[in-house]
C-alpha cells in the first residue's frame, strides 16, 4: 500500500508546488505560516489581529492538504510534522503532555528553497532532527524544542534514485538517516549525521544484499550496546507477495554488523511496512503481515546480540478487515502499537499494548481515534511526558490526493484515550 501512495503523494507534491520559495537563512530562524494561498485566505472570515481564521474562538491556519505525519518527543514537547502543499513543503506544530498545540499557526520546517515531502523526525538530547524526500535526494533539518528551525536546510543524501520514507534515530552524537536508493535493484542505505549537522558519510555502502528490492526502512537507537538496528521488508528475489521482514545492526562510528542483514520473519505471504524501538532489554518489531490472506499485525522480539526470539511472529491485531502501516513507541515494560484498522469498514487508528515478555496486553485492540473524520489512518505515536501521542490524518475519503487534516490524542497506560474529540494540529472545515 505505502509504495503506490507514495507514487500518488509525489505526484501531488511536485504538480502543486508554489512560486517564490523561500531563502535558507545562515543562522537560525523561527518558523511560521507563510505563502498560503490567496483562495484559502478568501475561504473564511479573518481575525483582525492575526490574520488567520476564527472559529468557535479558535484560530487555525488556512485549509491546505496535509499528510504523513510522523512525531517525537524531546524537550518537553511533542514535534508533530507532516506534508503540507505550502512553500517549502514541510510544516510541524509543537504539543505540550497536557495537550495544549503550542503553534496553531504551524512551524514552517523546511525553510529551504526545494520542495520536500513526507518527514520523518528523531530527537538527539538537544535538538530535532527532520528529514524528509525532495527532488535532490534526502535533505534534514534541526528543530530546537523552543520551536527554533536551525538552518540552513543541508543534503544528507544527494541523488535523483533516492526513495522513502526518510526515517532517522538518534543517539546523542549521531543521527542515524535512512532510506531507499533504487536502481535496477532497490537497497537500503544509510547516512550519518552529526549532533551539529555535519554530514559523515559519502561513500555508497548497502545494509540489505546488492541483488534485491528492499524498501521501508525504519531505525532505532540502543543506547545500552550503542547500535543501532534498522529493519526493513526485502524481496530476495521473491517478489513482493513473499517480501520478509529484515534487520542489521550499525554502530556509532558507521560499522555493519550483521553484512547484507539478518531475516527477522520470514512467514508465508508479504511482510512489510515495518518499525521498531528498544525496550531497554530488546529490540520490538512490528509489521504488516498478510500469512493468513488478510492484512494483519504482527511483532517479535529481537536480542541486543540479533538474535530473532519469536521467530514465527506474535500476533498483535489478527481482527475483521485489514490492519496495516503500524508504529509503535515504548515506555517502562511495554509498547503502544498503532495501526490503520479497517475491521469496521472506514480507515480508523487502533492500538494494542505489547509487554517486553512478549505478551499482547490488548488481543482484541482498541480504538484510538474517534471518528472526528468519516477516514482516519496512518498513524505515528511517541512516548513523553506520562503519556503516548498519537497522531494521524482525517478526511472524508481515503485519498492521499485530497486535502486532509493531522489529529492528535493522548493515550495512557492504562489505554484511555485521552482527546474524544481528537486535538486538531491543523484546520478542520
Amino acid at each position: 500500500m505505502r509504495r503506490e501512495v507514495k507514487a500518488g503523494i509525489a505526484g501531488l507534491v511536485f504538480g502543486s508546488m508554489l512560486v517564490g520559495c523561500g531563502v535558507a537563512p545562515e543562522q537560525e530562524e523561527l518558523g511560521g505560516v507563510e505563502d498560503a494561498t490567496a483562495e484559502a485566505e478568501a475561504e473564511a472570515p479573518m481575525s483582525a489581529e492575526t490574520g488567520l481564521e476564527e472559529s468557535g474562538g479558535y484560530v487555525h491556519p488556512a485549509p491546505l492538504a496535509r499528510f504523513w505525519p510522523a512525531v517525537a518527543y524531546g524537550g518537553g514537547k511533542f514535534l508533530t510534522v507532516w506534508t503540507d502543499v505550502r512553500t517549502g513543503g514541510i510544516f510541524g506544530t509543537r504539543v505540550k503532555p497536557d495537550g495544549t498545540v503550542l503553534d496553531p499557526t504551524d512551524i514552517r520546517i523546511n525553510i529551504g528553497d526545494v520542495e520536500g515531502f513526507r518527514p520523518g523526525i528523531g530527537f538527539n538530547g538537544t535538538h530535532f532532527f527532520v528529514v524528509w524526500e525532495s527532488v535532490d535526494g534526502i535533505d534534514a533539518v534541526r528543530v530546537k524544542p523552543d520551536g527554533t528551525v536551525v538552518g540552513p536546510v543541508f543534503n544528507v543524501k544527494q541523488s535523483g534514485e533516492t526513495v522513502g520514507p526518510a526515517r532517522v534515530a538518534c543517539s546523542p552524537k549521531i543521527c542515524l538517516v535512512t532510506y531507499t536508493v533504487s536502481g535496477d535493484f532497490s537497497n537500503i542505505f544509510f547516512t550519518r549525521v552529526t549532533k551539529d549537522g555535519v554530514v559523515l558519510d559519502t561513500a555508497d555502502e548497502s545494509l540489505s544484499a546488492s541483488d534485491t528490492f528492499a524498501n521501508d526502512a525504519s531505525p532505532t537507537w540502543n543506547n545500552k550496546t550503542k547500535e543501532f538496528l534498522v529493519v526493513w521488508s526485502d524481496e530476495h528475489g521473491e517478489g513482493p507477495e513473499n517480501a520478509d521482514i529484515y534487520g542489521n545492526r550499525v554502530k556509532e562510528d558507521g560499522t555493519i554488523l550483521d553484512g547484507d542483514g539478518f531475516p527477522i520473519s520470514q512467514a508465508e505471504g508479504a511482510q512489510t511496512t515495518p518499525d521498531v524501538e528498544w525496550t531497554h532489554k530488546n529490540y520490538q518489531v512490528v509489521w504488516t503481515d498478510d500469512r493468513n490472506g488478510n492484512p494483519d499485525i504482527f511483532g517479535a522480539r529481537v536480542s541486543k546480540t540479533g538474535l530473532v526470539k519469536d521467530p514465527d511472529g506474535i500476533p498483535i491485531s489478527t481482527a475483521e478487515g485489514a490492519q496495516a502501516e503500524p508504529r509503535l513507541a515504548h515506555h517502562n515494560d511495554k509498547s503502544l502499537v498503532v495501526w490503520d484498522d479497517r475491521r469496521d469498514g472506514p480507515h480508523a487508528v487502533w492500538g494494542a499494548r505489547w509487554g517486553e515478555n512478549g505478551d499482547v496486553w490488548d488481543p482484541s485492540g482498541f480504538p484510538i481515534s474517534s471518528g472526528d473524520q468519516p477516514q482516519e489512518y496512518l498513524p505515528d505515536v511517541a512516548y513523553g511526558g506520562g503519556k503516548f501521542f498519537v497522531v494521524y490524518s482525517g478526511q472524508e475519503t481515503f485519498d492521499p490526493l485530497e486535502p486532509h487534516f493531522i489529529l492528535g490524542t493522548r493515550v495512557t497506560h492504562q489505554a484511555q484515550v485521552k482527546d474524544v474529540p481528537a486535538i486538531p494540529l491543523t484546520r478542520q472545515h
